[in-house]
C-alpha cells in the first residue's frame, strides 16, 4: 500500500479537525433550529476517516444545493470514540437530529427508546426512500417492537479476496474454479489454504470478529438466535463442527490468525505484499487495492457442505433519527436523500468502499476491479446481518469473541470455547 505523503496527511488532519469543531459550541443557528436565511437546520453526526468524511460531505453539499427549505450541518467525529460521543450528545442541547448508529450502540439506543419510528415515512408513497428500497434482511434487523428505527446508508457483504496471479504461479486451483465446478465448500477452502501454506505462503488470514466467526459456525438454514431471543444455536452440531474446523485449520497453519501477527502486520498488508493468498472482507478494500502489483479477484464465502448453506456476513450501519428532534419531516427529507439512490450514488462514485442497498446502482460495483465484483451484489440478500439479540444485549458479542480468541491463541480447546460461549450466551439472554 502506498505511503501517504506528509502534505496529504496534514490536509486530512486539518479537514477532520474542522469537521469535528463544526459540532462544538452553541451557535445561534443550533439554538434556534434555523439558518440565517430561514431554512430549517438539521444536525447530522457521523464518525470516520478524512476520506470517509469527504465522501459524506459531498452528499451533504449536494442535498443542501437542491433543498429550498432545509440546511444540513455535518458534524464529523474522528478517532475511536464515536459511540461515546453520540451517547453524550444525545443528553445535551447539541444533540444531533440524525446520525450513524454503529453496532455497539444501536441496540442500546433502541432499548432506551430514543430513536424515531420511521415506518410512516417509509410507507409514504411520495418519499425518496421507501420500504421496498430496503433489503428484507436489513429491514428485519432494523425493526424493534414493530417500529422501524433505522435505514441502511449502504452495506458491505463480505467475500473472499484472493491473489489470482499467485494461484496461477503456484498452479493452485482458484476459488473461482472450485465455484464453477460446484465445489466451493469448506473442504475446498481448507485444501486451497494448505497448498498455499506448503508453498511457504499464508493461506487464509482469519480475523476474529462476528462476521467471519459466524460464517464459520452457522449456515443459512439455521437461526443463530430464536425469535424470542432466549435460546441460541451455539449448542448445535453445526456450530460445533464450524468451530472445530476453524480451530484445526489454525493449528495446522492452513489459516493464519491475524491477532498473532507481528507488529505492523495485518490481513491486508500480508495480502498487498503478496504473502497471503486469501482474506475475508467487504468492499472496503477495493479502493485500496487499485495499485497492486498483481491481479486479484473475489469469490463468495464458501458454504459448509451444500450450496444452500451459504452464509456470508454483511455489516450495514443504519442511519437513525433522534426521537426528540424538533423537525422530523425536515430530517427525513435529508435522510431519504442521503440513504436513497441519489445520496448513495454520490457517496460511492468511483471504486467506492461499499455496496448500494437501492436498485439501479449496480454499475457502481461492477465498474473497474475486481473481475467478479458481481459476487458483492449476489451476497446482499442471503447475507447474515448483525444479530438483533446481540444488538439488544450490549457486551454479548465481545464476550463471545473473547472465548473464540482464547481458542485461537491456544489457551483453550474448541470444545472448551464452545462450552464457555454457550454459558455466557445463556446467562446473558436469560438475565432478569
Amino acid at each position: 500500500m502506498a505511503k501517504k505523503k506528509i502534505l496529504v496527511s496534514l490536509l486530512a488532519i486539518s479537514m477532520i479537525s474542522a469537521l469535528a469543531l463544526s459540532g462544538c459550541g452553541g451557535s445561534k443557528e443550533s439554538e434556534t433550529g434555523e439558518t440565517k436565511d430561514g431554512k430549517t437546520l438539521v444536525r447530522f453526526m457521523v464518525g470516520g476517516s478524512a476520506g470517509e468524511l469527504a465522501q459524506y460531505e459531498k452528499a451533504v453539499d449536494a442535498f443542501n444545493e437542491q433543498s429550498d427549505k432545509t440546511q444540513v450541518k455535518l458534524i464529523g467525529v474522528p478517532g475511536d470514540n464515536y459511540n461515546e460521543k453520540v451517547l453524550t450528545q444525545l443528553k445535551s442541547k447539541e444533540a444531533p437530529d440524525c446520525f450513524y448508529s454503529e453496532e455497539a450502540s444501536y441496540g442500546e439506543l433502541n432499548n432506551s427508546d430514543v430513536l424515531l419510528d420511521l415506518t410512516e415515512y417509509l410507507d409514504d408513497g411520495g418519499s425518496l426512500l421507501k420500504r421496498s428500497d430496503v433489503p428484507e434482511n436489513l429491514l428485519e434487523s432494523y425493526t424493534f417492537n414493530d417500529k422501524i428505527t433505522g435505514v441502511p446508508v449502504d452495506c458491505n457483504p463480505m467475500v473472499i479476496y484472493y491473489n489470482a496471479d499467485l494461484f496461477k504461479e503456484l498452479k493452485i486451483k482458484t476459488p473461482q474454479e472450485y465455484y464453477d465446478e460446484g465445489k466451493w465448500n469448506f473442504a475446498a477452502l481448507k485444501e486451497t489454504s494448505e497448498k498455499l501454506r506448503d508453498a511457504s505462503k499464508v493461506g487464509f488470514v482469519y480475523e476474529n470478529y462476528w462476521c467471519p466467526l459466524y460464517s464459520m459456525m452457522f449456515s443459512s438454514d439455521e437461526d443463530i438466535y430464536a425469535d424470542d431471543m432466549k435460546t441460541s444455536g451455539f449448542n448445535t452440531d453445526r456450530a460445533k463442527k464450524g468451530l472445530e474446523y476453524l480451530d484445526s485449520n489454525i493449528k495446522s497453519k492452513a489459516f493464519t490468525y491475524a491477532g498473532s501477527l507481528a507488529s505492523g502486520e495485518s490481513a491486508d498488508t500480508l495480502f498487498v505484499s503478496g504473502q497471503a493468498g486469501m482474506l475475508y472482507a467487504g468492499r472496503w478494500f477495493v479502493a485500496d487495492f487499485t495499485d497492486l502489483g498483481f491481479t486479484y479477484d473475489v469469490a463468495p464465502f464458501p458454504y459448509f457442505e451444500d450450496p444452500s448453506q451459504l452464509m456470508p456476513a454483511m455489516p450495514a450501519t443504519p442511519m437513525v433519527i433522534n426521537k426528540n428532534t424538533k423537525n422530523p419531516d425536515a430530517v427525513w427529507e435529508f435522510v431519504s436523500f442521503y440513504c436513497g439512490k441519489d445520496g448513495q450514488k454520490i457517496r460511492m462514485e468511483g471504486q467506492g468502499n461499499a455496496v448500494p442497498t437501492v436498485d439501479g446502482l449496480s454499475d457502481i460495483v461492477l465498474t473497474g476491479t475486481p473481475e467478479h465484483a458481481q459476487y458483492f451484489l449476489d451476497a446482499v440478500d442471503p447475507a447474515l446481518v448483525y444479530p438483533k439479540a446481540e444488538a439488544t444485549h450490549p457486551g454479548l458479542t465481545d464476550s463471545i469473541m473473547e472465548e473464540a480468541e482464547k481458542m485461537l491463541v491456544g489457551e483453550q480447546t474448541a470444545a472448551q470455547a464452545l462450552e464457555n460461549i454457550n454459558t455466557v450466551v445463556d446467562e446473558t439472554l436469560n438475565k432478569q
